[in-house]
């Protein structure tokens, strides 16, 4: 996806390495629609990211190529970085979204463990 090089008045990119890495893994489980308990958790993907990317106001300024094999898997290493983000973060407004999207992460996670023992 092609980054402006000339970011607009207001927009801020971040290149910071995790949060480039957590927004990408964001993204790669959102377009995971293969897996079992997808729609399910989407909701909660897209609640986190406009979160954790403050509404547009945070953007990455590149994404990375993230393969999700497993659903599960994808949203675990989701929350591990994230709660990783939080206890970095050294502004008040990021490190409440980034909790806030923690905590979209950790109720799309819980609703796929519900879904996935109703189903069976």
């Amino acid at each position: 996806m092609p980054v402006p090089t000339d970011p607009c008045a207001g927009e801020v990119y971040d290149a910071t390495p995790d949060f480039v890495y957590a927004v990408s893994l964001l993204a790669a489980l959102e377009g995971a629609t293969g897996h079992d308990g997808h729609a399910v958790v989407l909701p909660f993907l897209g609640m986190a990211r406009a979160e954790l990317t403050d509404f547009g106001q945070r953007r990455n300024a590149y994404y990375l190529e993230v393969e999700v094999g497993e659903l599960r898997s994808g949203l675990a290493g989701l929350e591990k970085r994230l709660t990783a983000l939080l206890v970095t973060s050294e502004e008040l407004q990021q490190t409440l979204r980034v909790d806030a999207a923690l905590a979209h992460v950790r109720r799309g996670i819980h609703a796929t463990q519900r879904h996935r023992t109703t189903a069976v």
